[in-house]
């Protein structure tokens, strides 16, 4: 499946409802759903198919409309390119050379990953998370 920036992944667009995922793609591994903070009642259901490595996001503030999709691994491509595998000077590289952006590479460690690093493309309104050192 191909990533399209702004539109969606293969033939899934923002904006649609679960159903109309769960139609495409079947019932999905796991739905959760929570709040980002306790309380604040900003809540979001997560449809989870592992072994597809995809996750959808929907949100109460978007009327439960698609708005977060997630790629967890490889197979799906980006201007034609995989990059899953590749190291994050790499996929920053290959992106500006299609976008003429270069993106940021943000430390976002934690206790619980010490070396997280995201790299974030505004332009595209991708990111590209990376666990391990660069």
């Amino acid at each position: 499946m191909n990533i399209l920036p702004g539109i969606g992944i293969g033939e899934i667009r923002y904006g649609m409802v679960e159903k109309e995922i769960i139609s495409f793609f079947g019932k999905p591994d796991r739905i959760d759903e929570s709040e980002y903070v306790e309380g604040n009642g900003d809540w979001h259901r997560e449809l989870w198919y592992s072994l597809r490595n995809l996750t959808f996001t929907f949100n109460n503030d978007d009327d439960f409309r698609l708005g977060t999709i997630t790629v967890m691994g490889a197979g799906y491509s980006l201007f034609k390119k995989q990059l899953f595998g590749l190291g994050v000077e790499e996929v920053s590289r290959l992106i500006a050379k299609d976008t003429g952006e270069i993106a940021k590479l943000e430390d976002w460690s934690s206790e619980e990953l010490p070396n997280h690093k995201c790299l974030i493309h505004d332009g595209l309104g991708i990111m590209f998370p990376n666990y391990h050192s660069c």
